[in-house]
């Protein structure tokens, strides 16, 4: 199992938006570009409009733990942003599991997707 990288600096999450190509749905909007290292980065977004401290947290650890179960299923080289939107705060973890995978299949980022 790969450990993904975090993306941190603010210049990165705004190269990601304007360069990136992105897919949404109503748990996520997810942006990609390909990156120069050999390994994928993640950076996740939540907006305070989604709500209080905790609800933001959630949404936060649901998707990335969506993301860790999805993890090696996703080809390297990758930079992904993906930013929660208002329903990912009441969702499930496989509902929102299976929308990312959904979003990353249609951008093309799982290996051996038939």
């Amino acid at each position: 199992m790969h450990k993904t990288k975090s993306i941190v600096l603010n210049r990165d999450f705004k190269r990601i938006y304007v360069r990136g190509k992105s897919l949404a749905n109503k748990y996520c909007v997810v942006y990609m570009t390909r990156n120069r290292a050999g390994v994928s980065r993640l950076g996740i977004t939540v907006s305070k409009k989604l709500g209080n401290a905790v609800k933001r947290n959630r949404a936060r650890r649901l998707l990335r733990e969506s993301f860790r179960l999805l993890e090696n299923e996703i080809k390297d080289g990758y930079d992904i942003v993906i930013v929660a939107r208002f329903m990912t705060v009441e969702a499930k973890l496989g509902s929102v599991q299976r929308a990312l995978y959904e979003l990353l299949c249609d951008l093309g980022l799982v290996k051996n997707r038939q």
